[in-house]
């Protein structure tokens, strides 16, 4: 589903949705001196990936510890990895001008607007520390909760401050974030296909050697593998 809205997001930015990016990327910006530096500076950051990646990197590396299991790592570096790749093939596809040009047009001279890799990164990475946390059970239900507000919030203001400071067009961060969401899916597929204990047969301490493979500690191996 989450690929078929990606393909039909793309058809709509390359023309029917000309309008509502045109009058979004005309309207008025208030305070636009006092709040462009400060808007670039600090809430523009949230999404991007000098800011998310080191969460999510702290994240993966914690739960792994905790349990033994290099899942949490591999999940964390193919999610982005996956992600990046199909944003940046999509940019060098479409060429899309920058809001700025005031032409929306795909297949301008030079342009990377589309889709929004801050709109994808707030979903793919967020989402993913979501789901670790989630299936590790790392936090209880209320914060789990709360954490998918935090999510929506972030996925909101970088939306409005991406706008509101002409970075890009309406539809990219809506693509964008679609395709974030794609690739979300995809990591919690991959979860899914590697085999339950395999990655934690792997893990070079607590309780197994990372060159024999030998149990050092018998029952929190086994126990582990089954977490992993």
């Amino acid at each position: 589903m989450l690929a078929v809205a990606l393909i039909i997001m793309t058809v709509l930015s390359a023309g029917p949705l000309h309008p509502i990016d045109n009058l979004i990327n005309n309207a008025p910006r208030p305070f636009w001196e006092e709040l462009r530096l400060p808007l670039i500076l600090w809430p523009d950051t949230v999404a991007s990936r000098f800011v998310a990646l080191p969460v999510l990197g702290v994240t993966c590396v914690q739960l792994a510890y905790w349990y033994r299991s290099w899942r949490p790592i591999i999940l964390g570096a193919v999610g982005p990895f996956g992600m990046m790749s199909l944003v940046a093939a999509m940019k060098l596809l479409f060429s899309r001008g920058h809001p700025r040009t005031g032409d929306p047009s795909f297949f301008a001279d030079s342009g990377v607007s589309f889709p929004s890799g801050h709109g994808a990164n707030a979903i793919l990475i967020y989402g993913l520390v979501l789901f670790l946390i989630i299936r590790y059970r790392a936090a209880r239900p209320h914060i789990v909760r709360r954490l998918a507000y935090c999510i929506v919030g972030i996925a909101v203001l970088q939306s409005v401050v991406s706008v509101y400071l002409q970075f890009h067009w309406f539809t990219d961060l809506l693509t964008g974030m679609v395709a974030g969401g794609l690739a979300l899916v995809l990591t919690i597929r991959l979860d899914r296909l590697i085999p339950q204990g395999r990655t934690a047969l792997w893990w070079p301490w607590y309780g197994r050697s990372l060159w024999r493979g030998e149990d050092s500690t018998g029952e929190d191996a086994d126990a582990s593998a089954q977490r992993g």
